[in-house]
């Protein structure tokens, strides 16, 4: 299916859902799904998952994901309730979402087509996407659907309606191969069981060419990054130490650079570790590198989904 067609059948609002449902496959197999009235199923494996509403696609099923392995469900708990906490006070919510995003925004105006995003909650990122652009979130966590996030409406109107929404984790999307022209993964990764199958996931349904843009938290700074006049250190060590002594001086960028070589960086208990050499390791058969940047204190990183266009 082509970017054009994704574009005139997604947004139709009659048939919204129905073309969404033509783009899903099972995600545990990747084979058809059958559709019913109060259930999905596969019609090659096993996989199957109630429907709760008429309104989204639930394809999130139980045995996906080794969820004690990584304390998956304690991890997702405590991130909803940070959100829930942090939507109760709608100006605090709304500056806390500006200030993350922003500075992404002139990225995601360029971005057109066909646009995946995966752990993309409430969907804040359409904001700041064009009108060219056709935008399915990909969330397990159904808090997003919440009306308490019509209370951010006025600095983000796009809330006053749902995103199209998939229920779904990021280790087994539930779409065809080569159906998004761009996937977005704002702080996700830190939240997954198994971040290398996300980004093995994200090739798989990126057209060639097609960009991945990733954002991570509490990544540990490369050696270079300490000496690089460009690298926002006080932003990144204020996240991770006690802001005062940052900013008054009591610790420097040396300071923390020994830190780092004793390996004492934090990481926040909702978290996994992510490294960056792993990244690299990760990518280097599906992706070209396109630009490296701490954004705030993200590591954010660029990728080009290799192959014939």
């Amino acid at each position: 299916m082509s970017s054009s067609n994704f574009s005139r059948q997604v947004y139709s609002k009659e048939n919204k859902l129905k073309n969404i449902q033509q783009l899903l496959v099972c995600p545990s197999c990747k084979s058809q799904l059958k559709f019913f009235n109060d259930l999905i199923s596969c019609k090659s494996c096993d996989f199957q998952v109630r429907q709760i509403s008429n309104d989204w696609f639930n394809l999130l099923g139980d045995r996906l994901l080794n969820k004690e392995e990584t304390q998956w469900e304690e991890r997702q708990q405590q991130m909803e309730d940070w959100y829930k906490n942090l939507v109760a006070s709608p100006t605090a919510a709304s500056d806390c979402l500006t200030n993350d995003y922003a500075p992404f925004a002139s990225y995601l105006a360029t971005l057109s087509g066909a646009i995946l995003d995966i752990g993309g909650g409430v969907g804040v990122v359409r904001h700041y996407l064009g009108d060219n652009t056709d935008y399915i979130v990909l969330d397990p966590s159904l808090d997003w659907l919440g009306i308490e996030w019509t209370s951010l409406i006025d600095r983000f109107p796009c809330l006053e309606t749902k995103p199209c929404f998939v229920r779904g984790v990021g280790e087994y999307l539930p779409f065809a191969s080569q159906t998004f022209d761009a996937v977005l993964s704002f702080w996700s990764l830190n939240h997954a069981s198994n971040p290398k199958q996300v980004f093995h996931e994200a090739a798989r349904v990126l057209r060639p060419g097609g960009k991945f843009l990733v954002v991570l938290e509490d990544m540990i700074p490369q050696w270079h990054d300490f000496i690089d006049p460009e690298f926002p250190a006080s932003q990144v060590f204020e996240s991770f130490f006690d802001p005062e002594k940052v900013s008054n001086g009591k610790y420097s960028r040396f300071k923390l650079f020994f830190r780092y070589l004793r390996g004492q960086w934090p990481l926040q208990s909702d978290h996994i570790r992510i490294r960056e050499a792993d990244i690299l390791d990760w990518t280097r058969q599906d992706f070209q590198v396109l630009r490296r940047v701490w954004m705030n204190q993200f590591l954010t990183f660029e990728f080009k989904k290799l192959g014939k266009i």
